[in-house]
């Protein structure tokens, strides 16, 4: 009997940006990481029309393509399909240099689409009339990410900028970027999670806090990361947008991923598309710092 596919959910985050060009106010972009074909939880066809619904101008892809080598050409051939309507840009994860993904084939699929694989590089982009920043980082677990290599060339007073890298091991780097919000998966979100519990198993070198959320870095006194919503928090806030502010720290949003890895099963966390609204900031930073506070906690990682 064949599975019955599950459902894709779409997690709506409004990133309000102090002093965001008009142009930009509205502007929507889709982040998608883990897709794994071979090990894909949604049929492709619910992938792409959820895609097309979220109507985005920019799709990020966050790595991880396939599952095995057996599934090294479809992993391509997704990527293209997806290219096929959208404008792509993304990084590496640790799964495309361990299956040994033609990464060739992967630059052409990216480039076709008007985008570009991003490998310690940084790109400015026209988006709904205004530009935007997309840096993309090397993965920290098979590649060597480089801050100073992913940010050379680019306006350091840009007023949006994006991070993208595979796996939120590399979190420390926000400070080095110049970035707003940061972008990556990798753990899948735990794939299964005991009800109200952290994720048991994240195959990461961090915490399993980490493997699925909303933080914000805060480089002071010293470097670490505030949980502003959990893994559950989100889930509970099914069908209502998230909206959090860039200051006074950028953000880090870790997403649960399309795929899996080890076995084909998730659990309480479900597969997710992010969805990445932008808004100019119309409340005061110490207003929005007081509510944050009372719903975050400090956590540092190891």
């Amino acid at each position: 009997m064949k599975r019955r596919s599950p459902a894709l959910w779409t997690t709506t985050l409004q990133v309000v940006v102090p002093a965001l060009p008009p142009a930009l106010s509205g502007a929507r972009i889709a982040f998608l990481s883990d897709l794994h074909e071979g090990m894909l939880y949604v049929s492709r066809e619910q992938l792409l029309d959820a895609l097309n619904q979220a109507e985005p101008e920019l799709v990020l892809l966050g790595g991880d393509y396939l599952s095995g080598r057996r599934s090294a050409d479809a992993a391509i051939e997704l990527v293209q399909l997806l290219g096929a309507r959208h404008r792509l840009l993304g990084v590496l994860g640790n799964a495309d240099y361990y299956y040994d993904l033609n990464l060739d084939a992967l630059r052409s699929a990216f480039a076709d689409s008007g985008g570009r694989l991003l490998v310690n590089e940084g790109v400015s982009v026209a988006l709904a009339g205004g530009r935007v920043d997309v840096v993309g980082l090397d993965d920290p677990t098979d590649g060597q990410p480089d801050a100073a290599a992913a940010t050379l060339g680019l306006n350091e007073t840009s007023t949006v900028r994006f991070a993208l890298v595979h796996s939120p091991a590399a979190w420390r780097m926000l400070g080095e970027l110049n970035a707003q919000l940061m972008l990556c998966g990798h753990s899948h979100g735990g794939q299964v999670r005991p009800p109200g519990l952290e994720a048991p198993v994240t195959h990461g070198s961090y915490p399993a806090w980490l493997a699925a959320g909303l933080f914000r870095y805060r480089a002071r006194p010293s470097p670490h990361l505030d949980r502003l919503l959990s893994h559950w928090r989100i889930l509970g806030r099914r069908g209502r947008p998230i909206r959090a502010l860039t200051e006074p720290g950028p953000l880090l949003y870790v997403s649960r991923g399309i795929g899996c890895a080890l076995a084909e099963v998730r659990i309480l966390c479900p597969p997710e598309l992010v969805l990445i609204e932008l808004e100019a900031a119309e409340t005061d930073v110490t207003e929005n710092r007081a509510q944050e506070d009372r719903v975050g906690g400090r956590n540092e990682p190891s």
